[in-house]
């Protein structure tokens, strides 16, 4: 009886020392937590994130390394050999063509490793959903009336906006009697705002003219813009001659078949007009 009481105990103290071993290695890991796990914004804004680490075994680095798409960018990796209670990213333009990971890890002094990550989703500003898509013009709403009244010469249009402040059109299969084949489209100017866009012409006579588009809405799908009409009474009796209307666009892949002016590439350089117009916005 004394034998197996011993024993007993012999094998209670083995277990419980294994367990505190266990529990010794545990407590010895190193381990890191994020104020923020997910967080959303644009170019240009701040994330800023507070960064709590445990090093039992002694801090040794904090490695912070951005990523694109899961993979790490070259040259975006920071290592700091302090604890760091705050870090301080800034959103890049080019951030927004990629899911953006910023991690980070904490080794300690036995080379022990803990990390954790930031995803940053990046809400593109309207300059940058303006250049990423084509937009087709699907409908123009007259507010009086609100009825549809584009022509259906015009419901194939596609718009480019290029990063150097220039923009085309596509006139697709077809073609109006007058201002396709007579106008180049030239430059624009987006306050970033009050999202007021100028686009400027040039006709074949080089009469310069700038159109104004007040964007109410813009993101991965459409665009709608309320413009002001002047004179239609002249074209129709049904209109005043001041009237409100709205442009709706269809987001479309840019495509490298992109075909400016009319269809084919003779006047793709050139356009009705062959040249454009220097001119300076006021979009205040």
């Amino acid at each position: 009886m004394k034998k197996y009481l011993f024993t007993s105990l012999l094998a209670i103290a083995l277990t419980a020392g294994f367990l505190a071993s266990c529990s010794d290695d545990e407590d010895n890991s190193p381990s890191i937590s994020l104020s923020e796990t997910d967080v959303t914004a644009s170019a240009g804004d701040e994330v800023a994130v507070t960064v709590s680490t445990k090093t039992p075994a002694g801090f040794g680095s904090l490695v912070v390394t951005k990523l694109w798409d899961g993979v790490p960018v070259v040259g975006e990796e920071e290592i700091f050999d302090a604890e760091q209670d705050e870090y301080v990213y800034t959103v890049v333009e080019e951030d927004a063509d990629h899911v953006v990971t910023i991690n980070f890890k904490v080794i300690d002094d036995d080379n022990k490793s803990a990390s954790k990550d930031l995803v940053i989703t990046i809400e593109l500003t309207a300059r940058q959903l303006l250049l990423k898509y084509n937009w087709r013009l699907s409908e123009e709403i007259w507010v009086a009336e609100g009825t549809n009244e584009i022509s259906d010469v015009y419901n194939d249009d596609v718009y480019r906006f290029n990063a150097d402040g220039t923009y085309n059109k596509s006139i697709g299969a077809k073609v109006d009697d007058f201002s396709d084949i007579w106008y180049n489209y030239c430059y624009y100017d987006l306050n970033g705002t009050t999202l007021k866009l100028l686009m400027s012409r040039t006709g074949a006579f080089g009469e310069k003219v700038t159109d104004t588009l007040r964007i109410s809405l813009i993101n991965d799908t459409q665009l709608e813009a309320d413009v002001t009409y002047y004179d239609l009474n002249v074209l129709d009796d049904k209109y005043d001659a001041v009237e409100e209307f709205k442009k709706k666009f269809v987001a479309v892949a840019k495509v490298a078949s992109f075909d400016p002016y009319q269809a084919g590439a003779t006047d793709d350089t050139t356009g009705p007009a062959g040249y454009c117009e220097e001119v300076e916005f006021e979009n205040d």
